[in-house]
């Protein structure tokens, strides 16, 4: 198989089976706080992506750690899986897997810095996580702005430390 014809191919199973698996675990880190909750899990969909409780005791704590925790489970996952991450393993489906492995969590964590910023213009999307997260919280929009930019460039960060970004470059431009 040409090697191109063999990285896109990779590449596609990669993201085949990286979107269920960040949705799955979006949904189930806020079916986590919500069991912890004493809710009752009543539908969970990977198709629609969303998961539906009901009950449970909420604090403005709880409530905000629910909001958070479709942002949080998979991050922590991902940098779990960064911090096992083998470099010198040169599998090409490895390397594109693991890429996407860091980078769907990763950047998911921009729409806590670009909801904050239409939050404090009035904008922000209803329903929202980032946006019901900062109504539960009461916490400033700039602070999770911040929190959010600081925890994007340490997993940025961390991913360049364990050569995922670089082992990804050099797979998808390898020549033969």
């Amino acid at each position: 198989m040409n090697s191109k014809v063999k990285t896109v191919s990779f590449l596609l199973l990669s993201a085949f089976i990286m979107v269920p698996l960040y949705i799955v675990l979006h949904e189930g880190g806020h079916a986590l706080v919500a069991l912890l909750c004493g809710a009752k899990i009543t539908s969970f969909s990977i198709l629609g992506a969303h998961v539906s409780s009901v009950g449970g005791v909420y604090t403005s704590f709880t409530s905000s750690l629910h909001y958070s925790a479709g942002l949080l489970l998979p991050v922590l996952v991902s940098v779990l899986y960064m911090l096992c991450y083998q470099k010198e393993r040169a599998g090409v489906f490895y390397r594109l897997f693991s890429f996407l492995f860091m980078a769907l969590p990763t950047f998911s964590i921009l729409a806590w810095i670009l909801v904050p910023l239409l939050y404090l213009n009035g904008r922000a999307p209803v329903g929202d996580d980032a946006t019901q997260f900062l109504d539960a919280s009461g916490l400033s929009p700039l602070l999770v702005i911040l929190t959010a930019l600081l925890l994007f460039l340490l997993n940025l960060i961390l991913a360049w430390h364990k050569k995922i970004i670089q082992n990804y470059w050099l797979t998808i431009t390898r020549k033969n």
